[in-house]
Parts: structure tokens; C-alpha cells; sequence
């Protein structure tokens, strides 16, 4: 492991003290969650999800890199599996609102992303070739919601979702990844933590407390 990132593992430090383009976390009360994973994602998701405040204090957005074929499949063990309503996003669908407690799943290949209080479906290319792509979907939440939004990297290969963090982050939101040891595959969490997007990292059983702990305040 490289030292930065053995340094960035045992808190959140911001990446630099001094970057004017990192907006201060502020007391607004989160819109929505948007979470973020890859391998390892379905169950990490699920314990996520399974151990948020009942009813989930706020609407989710989820990204999971699956195959087709799995894809409808996911979303209904998931809504199997947890409390809450799990669903595929549907183009053009209005956001749920603060009161509407419901995980809503990008489909496998299309982007997720979100506009003007809606949800809208995309084939537009992620410059790093997946699709769903974390990256799309967080970058989306920044620019709609800023500091109104959590965003989440958890287990996963490669580095997506890394970027969107750090957009999120700079816009204010609470940014979080998940630690090494709990994660099956470390990759997208510490890209995240390595470019400084995550504002705290944390062990698997400890993301929802800390989701739910926030939202309901």
C-alpha cells in the first residue's frame, strides 16, 4: 500500500487545508444517498440498506456494475432481502420526495443520473467505459444538490466512482468510503480515498448508523 493511502486510511483529512474549491460541510439536512459499488456490491449494498433507520430516512440512488442478465434480478433480491421498496429507475420518473422512502436502482446498461427533480436513463459513453457508471451519477448529484446529498463508494474493482466523489465533496456533500477490511475488493474505495474525495472512511457496519444518525437530524 502505498503511504498516502495507509495515511488517508486512518481518518478523513482533507486533501488539501488550503483548496478554496472544497465548499465547508454545512447543517442542511441531506436530500438523498447516493451509493456507488462493484464487486462485492450486492451484499455490501444490502447490509447498507438493511441496517439504515427504519423507514430509510432518506430516497436512495443506487449504482451496482452487474451483467445484463442479472440486472431485473438484482433489484428484486434486494427488495427481497431489505426493508425498503427497491426498484429500477425509470426514464423521465419523478425523484421521490423527502417522505418517499424508496432505493432506486440504475438498470444494467444505462447511466443514472439526475435533473431537475427527475430521473433520467442515458447510453452516453462514461469515459471509462462502464455503464452503469458510478462516476455519472455522482457527478449529477453534486450539480443538482451540492451539499443536500451523502455520497457512498463502497467495495469494487477499478476506480469508478472516484471523480463523482470528489465533485460531491466539493460541493459540500458528506462523501464517504468504505475501509479495507470490510471491502471484498478495495479498488474503488481507494481510488476515492487516494484523490481525497472521501471525507470519512469507515468500516462496512458503520455506514448506515452514520447515514441514519445525519438524515434524521
Amino acid at each position: 500500500m502505498k503511504p498516502d493511502a495507509r495515511t488517508s486510511l486512518t481518518g478523513a483529512s482533507p486533501p488539501d487545508a488550503g483548496d478554496t474549491h472544497m465548499r465547508p460541510r454545512t447543517s442542511v439536512r441531506p436530500r438523498l444517498l447516493a451509493l456507488g459499488a462493484s464487486t462485492g456490491g450486492p451484499r455490501a449494498v444490502a447490509a447498507v440498506l438493511g441496517d439504515l433507520r427504519h423507514p430509510i430516512p432518506i430516497p436512495v440512488l443506487l449504482v451496482i456494475h452487474v451483467s445484463h442478465p442479472l440486472g431485473g434480478t438484482l433489484a428484486r433480491w434486494l427488495d427481497s432481502v431489505v426493508p425498503a421498496a427497491v426498484t429500477e429507475a425509470r426514464h423521465g420518473e419523478p425523484l421521490p420526495g423527502p417522505r418517499e422512502k424508496r432505493v432506486i436502482l440504475a438498470p444494467p446498461g444505462s447511466n443514472l443520473v439526475v435533473r431537475d427533480e427527475r430521473l433520467w436513463l442515458t447510453e452516453d459513453p462514461d469515459p471509462q467505459g462502464y455503464t452503469p457508471s458510478v462516476d455519472m451519477l455522482f457527478h449529477s448529484v453534486a450539480g443538482a444538490f451540492g451539499p443536500r446529498a451523502i455520497g457512498c463508494v463502497l467495495t469494487g474493482m477499478g476506480r469508478d466512482g472516484a471523480s463523482g466523489l470528489l465533485a460531491m465533496r466539493a460541493a459540500g456533500a458528506l462523501t464517504l468510503a468504505q475501509d479495507e477490511a470490510s471491502s471484498t475488493v478495495f479498488g474503488m474505495p481507494r481510488e476515492a480515498i487516494r484523490i481525497g474525495a472521501a471525507r470519512r472512511i469507515l468500516a462496512l457496519s458503520d455506514i448506515a448508523p452514520t447515514v441514519s444518525a445525519i438524515s434524521g437530524r
